[in-house]
């Protein structure tokens, strides 16, 4: 007999601890259904990044899927660029030399629909793009899920970026669009799935955030069924030794109670 899979999608709320390994909530949960479990969320993942794992999950259709959106400070860049050098003689306008660069997607280590949940950076993967959180990136910090520091110059042009283009409520509102597509795609997939409101929705405006023929069993509209309760009724007494899901172990078995329950007496899997 084949054993049910759950899959995992989100951030640093929903990723494997690396210093208390098995102790996540997905790997509780799946111990307690006896499935198997992948998890893809990650520490620091954008939402962009967590698009591409619900396109994962989406072709391994899974018995059952979580999914956590994430806070809308983390942006997407290409792994490795490829700048403009203008020719000597060089061609303007509509049909330019520039906008011919930019098109050419052969010249940059960026986005390709075929690499999958390889566009997006796992550590020792062959990543794409670099899914990460602004400030990592502008402050050039290490990060486990980067194979190493990205340059000076890509570094100060994150900067300039914040400081000149960026908007925060623009990048929310697409954030939302990001993820209601993906969370749309998995319904209409058929693969059943919860919605965890922990960021850019919460528990009391994700409901509104999605159209009434998506019933309310996909998503969680009570706080007390989001890693946010957790984390505060589990609070970390020392946030420097944070497992990596900002919670003690307690809160992840709490969650894992409470998702097994909504798996079983809502879902009847």
């Amino acid at each position: 007999m084949a054993v049910n899979k759950l899959i995992v999608c989100g951030d640093s709320f929903s990723a494997p601890s690396r210093s208390l390994p098995g102790t996540a909530f997905g790997e509780v949960l799946a111990k307690k259904l006896g499935w198997d479990v992948e998890i893809l969320a990650r520490q620091g993942c954008s939402n962009g990044g967590i698009r591409v794992q619900i396109d994962e999950v989406i072709r391994q259709r899974p018995a059952f899927a979580i999914i956590g959106p994430t806070f809308h400070d983390r942006i997407e860049i290409p792994a490795s660029a490829a700048p403009y050098v203008p020719p000597v003689n060089e061609n303007k306008g509509w049909g330019s030399d520039l906008q011919a660069h930019l098109q050419n997607t052969k010249l940059l280590n960026g986005y390709d629909p075929e690499a999958g949940i390889d566009n997006i950076n796992y550590g020792t993967n062959p990543y794409r793009m670099i899914s990460e959180t602004i400030f990592s990136l502008a402050e050039g910090y290490e990060h486990p899920y980067r194979s190493a520091r990205i340059d000076k110059n890509t570094q100060n042009a994150v900067k300039q970026y914040i400081n000149l283009l960026y908007d925060s409520n623009w990048k929310l509102q697409q954030d939302k669009w990001i993820i209601r597509d993906g969370i749309m795609q998995l319904f209409y997939a058929g693969i059943p799935f919860l919605l965890v409101a922990n960021s850019i929705w919460n528990s009391n405006t994700v409901r509104a955030a999605f159209p009434a023929v998506v019933d309310d069993k996909y998503f969680t509209l009570d706080f007390k069924q989001t890693p946010a309760y957790a984390s505060n009724e589990w609070e970390l007494p020392d946030k420097s030794k944070d497992p990596g899901y900002h919670t003690l172990p307690e809160g992840q078995v709490y969650l894992a109670d409470t998702y097994y329950k909504i798996i079983k007496e809502v879902w009847h899997l």
